[in-house]
């Protein structure tokens, strides 16, 4: 049901001047303000999401994940969908982080990531235009090893963190940017 919620919320048309005006709202970035979730909590949180800052959406088809992106990790962000992890970033520059929760259930939220599998592509889109990414890196990490999300000199990747072992530690998945196109060519991807 929470996974049927989603996709309405990504089938909802915004433009790209909506996407524009909600990347300039502030926003939570204070990863340790965030808490687990019920899943009573994500579904009430899914039933106010037509309010939610939308600026963009992630799908990774080989495991059946589409949500929204929103912006920063405030905890209405993260029942909804998934989360940039730094101010002022942007899609197919530097390191894109975003976050987003895991539950036992496979199909919400950034659960299905543990089904994903080295070389899988992972599209993103900013509603103007889509890029592509494939995933090149999955690994558990120190809930402290923030420096996953740091820039790396001349690359461009994907990096997306979700919980693991009970939240002690997190998942973490990397992705080389591979291209990048105008939505109106994507072939069905959002």
């Amino acid at each position: 049901m929470i996974a049927r919620m989603s996709d309405k919320l990504n089938a909802v048309e915004y433009s790209t001047d909506d996407i524009k005006k909600n990347n300039q709202l502030d926003a939570d970035f204070e990863f340790e303000a965030v808490q687990s979730l019920s899943i009573a909590e994500v579904l009430q949180a899914q039933i106010k999401a037509s309010k939610m800052p939308v600026i963009g959406s992630i799908a990774v088809p080989s495991v059946h994940m589409q949500l929204p992106i929103l912006k920063g990790v405030g905890n209405a962000v993260l029942a909804i969908g998934a989360g940039t992890m730094k101010p002022n970033q942007q899609l197919g520059q530097g390191n894109y982080a975003l976050a987003g929760h895991y539950f036992e259930e496979k199909d919400i939220l950034f659960s299905p990531l543990y089904q994903a599998q080295i070389g899988d592509i992972i599209y993103v889109t900013d509603m103007s235009n889509v890029y592509e990414y494939k995933l090149t890196t999955k690994k558990i990490i120190a809930a402290t090893d923030v420096f996953i999300l740091d820039d790396i000199p001349n690359q461009t990747t994907l990096t997306l963190i979700t919980c693991a072992e009970k939240g002690s530690k997190r998942l973490a998945l990397q992705a080389d940017f591979v291209q990048s196109y105008s939505l109106e060519n994507a072939k069905g991807t959002f």
